[in-house]
């Protein structure tokens, strides 16, 4: 069965055939780290989208730091199995040498602490999917981590597959990371439903990573963004603050407390864009753990 075949066994439509015509927001964003050959429409589009906002590839820059220091902290806190879910593509490494930390992986971080750690890429993008894999078949390490191609609204879906596959186990906490990837699912019901279920789904213990879009920071720039993706056909929705502490439910702060919502530079304290403005973020972060029943 090939990847087509594959994901309409699982109700996700085939690729539109001018699918390499028409712009892509994962393929846009890895603009912002340096990836040359991208296609005219995606050129196109992201030259509007620094129209609107100047700083959006140092607001990627800062989601992929954030991403890659809250993945150490999860794993540095005993957590071993990572869904990665609308995970993207790959970053490219930089010609020459320089600096290697955009290129890092999630497995990568999670297996300087776990060698056998179960890390899963998750994504509803074929080619992302299909770039995962070839990737991924060609790494050398103690536990192979797997690309799986699956829409995150159907949540009951993905985690029976990943469950059943034994891409993951419940008898012990699993950290799920969401990192800019619910802005582009515009449907409230349906990311509410689909958060609900997975918190209800992951066993005691587990954490939730999640960075949003906010309009709260920078209201003008961002709603100049949303205007560009919906020209290009691509649905955006930012969020509030009330609606992405929503995403955590009665869930506790990675850190204990109520879960803290703050723009991402600042959600980390060793993140190299702290200083920077909140605006720069245009996102708020969050992460937090499932508690343990009372006795």
């Amino acid at each position: 069965m090939n990847l087509v075949q594959e994901g309409l066994a699982l109700g996700i439509p085939a690729p539109r055939a001018d699918v390499h015509q028409r712009p892509s927001a994962a393929r846009i964003y890895r603009m912002w780290f340096g990836t040359e050959g991208t296609l005219p429409a995606d050129q196109d589009l992201a030259r509007k989208i620094l129209n609107a906002f100047p700083r959006e590839p140092a607001a990627a820059k800062i989601n992929r730091v954030h991403h890659l220091l809250i993945t150490e902290a999860l794993a540095a806190r005993g957590i071993s199995q990572v869904v990665d879910i609308g995970c993207g593509y790959a970053l490219p490494r930089p010609r020459g040498g320089g600096d290697l930390l955009f290129a890092q992986n999630t497995h990568d971080v999670v297996q300087q602490h776990w060698r056998t750690a179960k890390v899963v890429y998750v994504d509803v993008d074929h080619d992302v999917i299909a770039e995962r894999r070839s990737s991924l078949d060609q790494a050398t390490t103690a536990s192979r981590a797997k690309a799986v191609l699956a829409d995150v609204t159907d949540m009951a879906r993905l985690l029976e597959r990943l469950e059943e596959a034994e891409h993951l186990s419940r008898d012990r906490p699993v950290a799920v990371l969401l990192h800019d990837i619910l802005p582009w699912i515009p449907d409230d019901a349906r990311v509410q439903d689909a958060m609900a279920y997975l918190r209800t789904w992951l066993p005691p213990g587990s954490a939730l990573s999640t960075t949003h879009a906010t309009a709260d920071l920078s209201p003008t720039w961002v709603e100049r963004i949303q205007q560009v993706y919906d020209d290009a056909g691509i649905p955006f929705r930012p969020r509030d603050r009330g609606a992405f502490s929503e995403l955590f439910g009665d869930w506790e702060d990675l850190y204990g407390g109520r879960v803290r919502v703050v723009p991402t530079a600042r959600h980390q304290s060793t993140h190299q864009f702290s200083a920077v403005p909140d605006y720069v973020s245009a996102a708020y972060a969050g992460a937090a753990v499932k508690p343990h029943p009372t006795s």
